[in-house]
């Protein structure tokens, strides 16, 4: 018996904790219930599933991928266009990045605009992608029952895309026959907490005039650029403003990337080249005045690095007083016990205007995909101040479609484009060119042979359009793309097409998991959807088998690496798979003619442990070959 009243308290505390406790994992545990369930989805159309989700997964990162280039846009809007202040000509094919400050105009674009961006973009490009479901021409009858819709959305750790497409699934033999609306993909990109940072930036550089301050200490500091002072002598002082244009130029270039901000990632013990020998980051001038505090979060932003840089282009440079180019020091003379004596005395102002480029590099976690993003603004001083009046602000709207017919007949300029392979450089013609601008699509026809056989290529008036794809697709080599821009008569473009070798030949074999060391076929009612995309490049394949189409699969010749997902499914799911890298030298593929693709089975198991398996299917992976060349 415990009489003892301390001993009987500890028990009851105990017994308390236990039923606390309890409570807890019974929550928790029906959490994780809710968490897994998965949607069913009948294993005869999953490779159909498979194949329109790898549509939107590819349409979507590149979407996200000209996003980021370009400052939040894929289709620029006419009155930016239309105004050469209005953006930045970045890169030598032209390709422009619109400001998000200049000249009194805060232009910033809208989340709720990025986002219906992205959305036409993925409408107007996933039909091509899916290109009538020719993979399975031989296997199902696809009818499209209504236009897809689509709907992204701007999560705080993510980007979702969902589809609403009404397909109608027929077995070509058989009385198989489905519906299938709902279609969706999680993009791990953090595009809201990069964009809020962008923002942050902009909103916080048109407040602190943080790079015009900078900016001006630079000019102050520079015995070569001359501000305000007095020297005794006769004879007149004189600089050449573009000597000081030059000398700001290089001054600007060197600085500008040592901006740090506060609560994003960057070592301060960088080395930095300091003739007083203090060789790190923080020791030196930039670590006290070079670090921007813009109230940045660093749980928010801690993964997040952010650049600054100056490229050398354009900067407005007047000063005052100045006169064709040249300034001037005032002469003055003493008196007449000292008329020997002379003086030069001297006071400048400066206008100055450039461009600066911001990017941002969220770095890949544990369940995040590394993302880069960049915006540009102009710094602005008026008479050795900063200039931030504010003029008006840049409205953001979605522009009324326009049929690519009428827009494609509305050809202004004339567009020499090249067509060459990329692994031997000769000359390719039959190249099939498509010239994609925003939502709309031209075909332009397919290169030829161009001065009597001495290139391939094509001439061509097309629309006006200033941040253009052009698009290339030949039998035998993967599609090729690259920004081009109509908007100047004469341009001229070199497209490389990447070879690829096709496989008629591919099968797959199961190891169990328990026993991987023994290979075995697939059973007569498996079906399996294969999808290989190029880490370091925009390639991505697809393929069903066993094939019941003549439709190869392709992998171009090149040295890659690529990541393979493979599902195997019967009547009850899916039973098997892989998921890995796959490391592939052109030089392997030149003498290969078929792939085995390896995959795992998890053979007889409950529900929960068919959850299981499937999560944790890139670990399992690890217990099977990679595909083989043979």
């Amino acid at each position: 018996m415990l009489n003892n009243p301390r001993s009987q308290a500890a028990i009851f505390i105990v017994i308390s904790l236990v039923i606390i406790s309890s409570g807890v994992l019974y929550f928790f545990y029906q959490r994780q219930a809710v968490e897994r369930e998965i949607e069913v989805v009948q294993p005869e159309i999953v490779p159909v599933k498979d194949y329109v989700e790898s549509c939107i997964r590819s349409t979507a990162e590149d979407g996200l991928t000209t996003i980021g280039l370009s400052g939040g846009y894929i289709i620029i809007p006419q009155n930016i266009n239309n105004d050469p202040r209005a953006y930045l000509a970045a890169f030598a094919g032209g390709f422009r990045i619109p400001y998000w400050w200049h000249d009194g105009i805060s232009a910033i674009p809208t989340e709720d605009f990025i986002r219906r961006q992205l959305e036409s973009h993925i409408k107007s490009e996933l039909k091509i992608c899916i290109n009538n479901f020719e993979p399975f021409s031989g296997i199902f009858e696809i009818n499209e029952l209504k236009e897809p819709a689509v709907d992204v959305q701007f999560n705080e750790a993510d980007v979702s895309v969902s589809l609403n497409y009404p397909l109608e699934i027929i077995a070509k033999q058989g009385d198989f026959k489905a519906l299938r609306e709902k279609f969706s993909y999680t993009s791990p990109i953090r595009f809201r907490k990069v964009y809020e940072l962008a923002k942050l930036i902009m909103e916080r550089q048109i407040k602190d005039y943080f790079l015009e301050r900078r900016t001006i200490d630079l000019i102050s500091m520079d015995i070569d650029i001359p501000t305000t002072d007095i020297e005794a002598d006769c004879n007149a002082k004189t600089w050449q403003l573009s000597s000081i244009r030059e000398k700001l130029q290089n001054l600007v270039r060197v600085n500008i990337p040592y901006v740090r901000i506060r609560g994003t990632s960057y070592n301060p013990n960088l080395y930095v080249p300091n003739p007083k020998g203090r060789n790190t980051y923080a020791e030196t001038y930039f670590g006290s005045h070079y670090v921007w505090d813009i109230g940045s979060d660093e749980k928010k932003h801690g993964s997040m690095k952010v650049a600054f840089s100056y490229e050398n282009q354009p900067m407005e440079v007047y000063a005052r007083p100045s006169e064709n180019g040249i300034m001037r020091s005032n002469a003055q003379k003493g008196n007449e016990m000292l008329s020997f004596f002379c003086m030069q005395i001297w006071h400048f102002t400066y206008d100055i205007k450039y461009p600066v480029t911001a990017a941002i590099f969220d770095q890949a976690a544990e369940k995040s995909k590394a993302y880069q993003f960049s915006f540009a603004f102009k710094v602005d001083i008026d008479h050795n101040n900063p200039n931030r009046a504010a003029k008006g602000t840049t409205l953001f709207e979605t522009e009324p479609d326009l049929p690519s017919e009428d827009y494609c007949n509305a050809v202004q300029n004339e567009i020499t484009m090249f067509t060459v392979d990329n692994s031997t450089g000769d000359d390719l013609r039959n190249v099939g060119l498509t010239f994609v601008c925003g939502r709309y699509y031209c075909d332009i026809g397919s290169s030829d042979w161009l001065s009597f056989g001495a290139a391939a290529g094509m001439t061509k008036r097309l629309p006006y359009c200033v941040n253009g794809i052009l698009k290339g697709a030949k039998e035998g080599y993967a599609e090729s793309k690259m920004f081009i821009q109509t908007d100047v008569d004469g341009r001229s473009y070199v497209l490389a097409m990447n070879p690829v070798k096709e496989f008629q030949n591919y099968r797959v074999v199961k190891h169990l998991l328990s026993n991987p060391g023994i290979a075995k076929e697939l059973a007569p009612n498996e079906k399996v959807s294969i999808m290989i995309k190029g880490k370091d490049a925009g390639y991505e394949g697809f393929a069903v088998y066993p094939k019941e189409a003549d439709f190869p699969l392709k992998i171009p010749e090149k040295d890659a690496v690529y990541e393979v997902s493979i599902n195997v499914i019967d009547e009850d799911g899916i039973i098997a798979g892989y998921i890995g890298d796959w490391k592939v030298s052109g030089e392997s593929l030149k003498g290969a003619d078929e792939i085995v693709f390896h995959v795992v089975e998890q053979g007889p198991a409950s529900e929960d442990e068919r959850f299981l398996f499937v999560s944790g299917l890139s670990s399992y992976s690890k217990n099977v070959p990679a595909p083989e060349l043979k």
